[in-house]
């Protein structure tokens, strides 16, 4: 057995407690200078003062030193209260076992001292001791009679790994074999990396192959060579032991053996290291990329979501960091993990290791607590840390080089990781280490970034009382909500996450301003826009997470009247507070107390606010989202930062239960027939979401859920929990005929299946009207289209008859209920009734007074169009040009008037009244023949409605009216006027074949559509193409002196998006000659007809350019310039590479080109190769 091994066994057994308390205070006091023993008898429950225990002025300050062979929790405890008991001043707690202390002792240490309001107590286990006794021979034999030498070479480590056991190694196969094969060819090796990173671990896969040198040891150093003959000698932290690395050189001249001496050392140190080992083989161990990251965390037995993310991002690629956060986590230090506190004191270990100067601590929690420093702000600092700014920044530079910190924009930041538990252990917990008025009045105008700091610092550090504090004096500052912006609500936002009354004051606060948008007496300096989406995001996160019951109400009341798609919108309120009730937690699973607890504050808002329908409509959809069988999440992997989970499925049989009890809280509110006080009773609409609802309990129950595994238990829950809110809802639906007839569908398509598992559906009484109102929704196609197809036509002529035999104000009443009820049931129908009760229509005049009353624009149009065609001199104008400027009726009265292809007095006034904002509403009217209207369209004043009506035509594709020739100048004229953002998509697709065929075929007509298109421009100072997307190529079809003249407009033009004199002047060498020469261009300015073109352009135009005096590498920098990629950047870079390698061969006078394009194509290679690692390894 080894030393190190021998005294780790005798520690462990039976030691003298004077002894090992003499020992301990003789050890540490290198550590503590100013300690001082205590006699015993008179120690007052301390074994040692500790004077002067912290850097600098706290004189006055003492720390209490408390040695112990047994249970290190209880005799502090109890040193602590006698300590208390005799009025002996504690500021620092240093504690001394001769055992192994684990997470859980340390985590009951700490809690002692917190609770006392003491800092983080200094512990000293047996993992300190072991490698101090073995090189200490004198207090060895006097603690443990254990004889022997500390020998020069050792089998392991004498410094014992961050962890006892570690996993297999992942990730460095590459540096292993490089390594092995080093020392196979006895060569010298530095393994540079980071800290944390493996180093010493990866120096372990040689086995016995190799030895590790001890620095204390060297005496016996050429003895222990002979005797070992080792194959390599591992010199850890080289850069610290110079004298090491020589006297190993010096041996293995003096001894003739050859083996490898392997060293490891910082980046920042690495050239020292060469120095002192010339000629070594230098292996990079990069830090891990962060898949493989999450396979070594997984193989620690670190599994949960969260759990694996704080260990991910903190340890940054480092797995030897990784690995301590994951044994923390294993020893139940998880509070510890999760606020970063283990990570501060991985980091504090390597900056003890790495200098003596606490002013680098001093300057990165100054860095973290400002969120970075530019130069001008790392000037600032220089005088706060007191240093000079040359050599702070020289800190920065070395800390960059170990991965610590980076820049950024020209800007320094500290780990991202790192700067919450920093900055609460510098600023915020006792003692002081830097007092946080020191940087608010060093740096005022850096108030937001202090104070999102102390905010974070206090999430961090939730016992600490001056971070809390400091964070209350900020908030109670602050002016009114109403005049706060975005920069202040990002910090309140990060006061929210401390708890539940700091998520009060800032919800609260997001209420006000929401309100203040909603009141312009009130709105005065609030900016509507990103204020107000501050103000909602803060209301998100109070609800995700702590439910506040103050913003899920005002999330509900912000749903009021907000209707849009909810599976695109996913920050709508309603969608909000759905995905919250059904979430699928990575870790937890399902919870049925999330559902409770917002269905809490949805019932008391439906008590105290449904007032409306569309209020109750908000609440009908928020009870279906809480009560909805279905769950689903979605998050992305912790170890690949493109891999997201979607989880979906039905909720645990358990909370289906509770649901089907909590059922009953919404009974007796949705099934009173009065409202009470100024609730209003629920109506039909609102019922819809909750039947959808219902729907899916059935389904559930009767095994046709769209989940595929789901249990016998869920199954049973589903029949059950359908039974019962069917029987709630059924009344209710029962009233509306439109309730009634979605409800009779929707249990239709299950009828069968019911029918066979003996589960028995309500019946519902539907109205046969609504039925043939709703036309093709109720058709059976399946069996037979024709008669399927005859019998609507049949219904709805029938439908149509009952209407017109009503008359005009009870038929228009009617048809207007129908489609109120059509609308429940989810169609948009009525259409082919309207047509046919037109048809039938003998006083159009009075159906048309009674649609307009009623504000029925079906009927209006129908009538229209009737009267029109009845009596069309009979309209009154004034009747016409109300239907007109009511936004409502104006589409439907000019379908009607120009539907008849009469250009009469109402014909008159609907064309005269045509705006760009009507030409949606003419493309039904341009698959007819070219007649009056038409060509009333084609001369229009306004240019979008005479572009619209010249793309109708067959020109350049077989679709459209046929052109008459005496319409061509005009048809040209309005092609001129036409931009292509004014028309309707399906037009914009049709101009790209009326371009082409007018750049072929008349070139003049092109050229001077496009000149007016470069006018509009030059007006509003830059270019962008007017052409429909996709077919910028068209200008390479004009003959050259048309593209000449356009060219020439557009040299020189600013521009958003490609030139057009890429396409204008293409591969034309002779074009390119004629500018050149005859127009004085500066050559310079024809590289932009170079961008992207890798063909026959740049082969044509680019010796021509050459030889003007442009540069080969402005000429390669165009060419290869692209406007869009897919998948890694690298990939189009090398792609770029072999184009222009291929050049040099292909086009002999292009070769300069060629070779600056893969100089600068290699540069950002490795760039962008650079970007994508780094991406690998922190996920982002």
């Amino acid at each position: 057995m080894n030393l190190p091994a021998r005294v780790r066994q005798a520690l462990g057994e039976a030691v003298h407690p004077g002894k090992f308390e003499q020992c301990a205070c003789a050890l540490l006091k290198s550590r503590y200078p100013g300690l001082s023993a205590v006699e015993e008898g008179h120690d007052f429950g301390r074994d040692a003062d500790i004077y002067f225990p912290f850097d600098g002025d706290t004189l006055d300050a003492r720390g209490r030193l408390m040695v112990t062979t047994g249970d290190p929790v209880a005799n502090v405890r109890n040193g602590l209260r006698r300590m208390q008991v005799e009025g002996l001043r504690v500021d620092l707690v240093v504690v001394a076992c001769s055992k192994p202390v684990n997470g859980r002792t340390r985590r009951a240490l700490d809690k002692l001292c917190s609770d006392r309001d003491l800092p983080p107590p200094h512990i000293y286990g047996q993992e300190w001791f072991v490698p101090e006794l073995v090189q200490d021979a004198a207090w060895r034999r006097s603690l443990l009679d254990i004889e022997g030498r500390l020998g020069a070479l050792l089998d392991e480590p004498l410094t014992p790994p961050l962890v006892a056991s570690p996993p297999s190694l992942v990730g460095r196969a590459d540096e292993t074999q490089a390594l092995a094969s080093a020392v196979d060819a006895s060569q010298d090796v530095v393994l540079v990396g980071v800290p944390g990173v493996g180093k010493t671990r990866l120096t372990g896969q040689l086995g016995t192959r190799a030895v590790y040198l001890q620095p204390s040891a060297l005496d016996h150093l050429y003895d222990d060579l002979l005797l070992t003959k080792p194959h390599a000698v591992v010199v850890d932290d080289a850069h610290a032991h110079a004298d090491s690395v020589s006297a190993l050189r010096h041996a293995r001249r003096q001894t003739g053996l050859s083996f490898s001496v392997v060293t490891t050392t910082w980046p920042d140190r690495l050239e020292r290291v060469q120095e002192w080992l010339p000629g070594a083989m230098v292996i990079e161990v990069g830090l891990l990329e962060r898949h493989q990251m999450n396979e070594l965390v997984e193989s620690a037995g670190v599994t949960g979501y969260r759990s694996r993310t704080a260990v991910l991002n903190q340890a940054d690629g480092r797995p030897g960091w990784a690995l301590a956060l994951c044994e923390s986590l294993a020893g139940g230090e998880g509070q510890d993990v999760f606020s970063g506190k283990a990570h501060v004191a991985q980091v504090e270990r390597y900056l003890r290791e790495a200098t003596a100067s606490r002013t680098v601590l001093d300057a990165l929690a100054c860095v973290a607590a400002l969120g970075g420093a530019s130069p001008d702000t790392l000037y600032a600092l220089a005088s706060v840390v007191g240093v000079a700014p040359a050599e702070l920044s020289g800190m920065a530079e070395d800390l960059a080089h170990n991965g610590l910190v980076e820049c950024r924009a020209g800007v320094w930041h500290l780990q991202p990781a790192l700067c919450p538990a920093l900055v609460a252990r510098w600023f915020f917990t006792a003692p002081v280490r830097r007092p946080w008025a020191t940087l608010v009045t060093a740096f005022p105008d850096h108030g937001l970034d202090l104070a999102a700091a102390v905010m974070v610092a206090a999430a961090a550090a939730p016992s600490s009382r001056q971070a809390r504090e400091e964070a209350e004096r900020w908030v109670r500052a602050l002016p009114v909500a109403s005049i706060w912006d975005t920069g202040t609500f990002a910090v309140v936002a990060k006061y929210a996450n401390l708890d539940v009354s700091a998520a009060e004051f800032a919800t609260n606060a997001a209420l006000s301003v929401l309100a203040a948008l909603h009141e312009p007496e009130r709105a005065v300096g609030v900016k509507a826009g990103f204020l107000g989406d501050a103000a909602v995001n803060q209301l998100v996160q109070s609800a995700r997470q702590f439910l506040l019951p103050e913003a899920i109400a005002g999330l509900l009341a912000m749903a009021v009247g907000d209707n849009p798609r909810r599976h695109s919108t996913p920050l709508h309120p309603l969608r909000v507070l759905s995905d919250l009730a059904g979430v699928i937690d990575p870790d937890f699973g399902t919870s049925l107390e999330i559902r409770t607890r917002i269905l809490r504050t949805v019932l008391a808002w439906i008590r105290d606010h449904c007032s409306s329908d569309e209020q109750w409509c908000v609440a009908g959809e928020a009870l279906a989202g809480i009560f909805s069988v279905e769950v689903s999440g979605n998050w992305s992997e912790p170890g690949t930062h493109d891999t997201y989970t979607f989880a979906r499925g039905i909720d645990a049989a358990d909370n289906l239960a509770g649901l089907i009890g909590l059922w009953e809280q919404v009974v007796p509110l949705l099934t009173s027939d009065e409202g009470f006080e100024n609730r209003a009773p629920c109506p039909p609409r609102a019922l819809i979401a909750l039947l959808e609802m219902a729907l899916g309990w059935v389904r559930l129950g009767l095994g046709v859920s769209s989940q595929e595994a789901v249990s016998a238990e869920q199954t049973r829950y589903g029949a059950e929990g359908g039974r019962r809110i069917l029987d709630t809802l059924y009344p209710l639906l029962q009233r509306s005929a439109g309730t009634a007839l979605r409800a009779h569908r929707g249990l239709a398509s299950i009828h069968d299946r019911a029918r066979e598992a003996g589960y028995e559906l309500p019946v519902f009484d539907v109205d046969p009207d609504l039925q043939s109102f709703c036309e093709w929704g109720n058709a059976d196609f399946i069996s037979d289209v024709e008669t399927a197809t005859e019998q609507v036509h049949s219904r709805t002529m029938a439908l149509a008859g009952k209407l017109v035999a009503l008359g005009p104000d009870a038929g228009v009443a009617r048809f207007h209920k129908l489609a109120e009820q059509a609308s429940l049931v989810g169609e948009d129908a009525g259409h082919l009734t309207a047509v046919r009760t037109g048809e039938l229509m003998t006083d159009p005049e009075a159906w048309y007074r009674a649609a307009s009353a009623l504000e029925c624009r079906m009927l209006q149009g129908v009538a229209l169009t009737q009267w029109l065609t009845l009596t069309p001199d009979a309209i009154p104008p004034s009747m016409l040009q109300a239907a007109l400027e009511d936004t409502r009726s104006r589409p439907a009265a000019i379908s009607a008037v120009l539907a008849r292809s009469v250009v009469d007095r109402a014909g008159e006034t609907v064309i005269a009244s045509l705006r760009a904002e009507d030409v949606p509403w003419l493309d039904r009217l341009f698959c007819r023949e070219a007649d009056d209207v038409m060509h009333r369209l084609l001369v229009h004043d306004d240019p979008a409605v005479a572009a619209s009506a010249a793309v109708s035509f067959a020109v350049g594709t077989a679709h459209g009216l046929a052109l008459p020739e005496t319409w061509r100048a005009a048809w040209r004229s309005a092609l001129e006027g036409m931009l292509i953002d004014r028309l309707t998509s399906h037009n914009r697709w049709r101009a790209g074949y009326v371009l082409a065929y007018v750049a072929e075929h008349d070139a003049d007509t092109f050229e001077r559509w496009f000149d007016r298109r470069l006018q509009d421009m030059s007006a509003q100072g830059w270019y962008s193409s007017p052409l429909p997307h996709g077919s910028e190529d068209l200008l390479a079809l004009l003959p050259r002196p048309h593209r000449l003249r356009l060219a020439l407009q557009c040299i020189g033009m600013p521009r958003i998006g490609p030139s057009a004199l890429v396409p204008l002047i293409n591969s034309d060498a002779e074009l390119a000659k004629e500018l050149l020469d005859e127009h004085a261009v500066d050559p310079g300015r024809l590289v932009t007809c170079l961008e992207e073109q890798r063909n026959t352009a740049l082969e044509e135009i680019g010796p021509l350019l050459l030889e003007r005096g442009v540069s080969a590498q402005q000429i390669a920098a165009a060419a290869a310039s692209y406007s869009s990629w897919s998948g890694d950047r690298s990939r189009i870079h090398l792609e770029l590479i072999d184009y222009f390698t291929a050049l040099a061969d292909r086009v002999p006078a292009l070769r300069t080109v060629a070779a600056a394009g893969c100089s600068q194509q290699q540069a950002l290679l490795r760039e962008a190769e650079e970007r994508e690692r780094d991406t690998r390894v922190r996920g982002w």
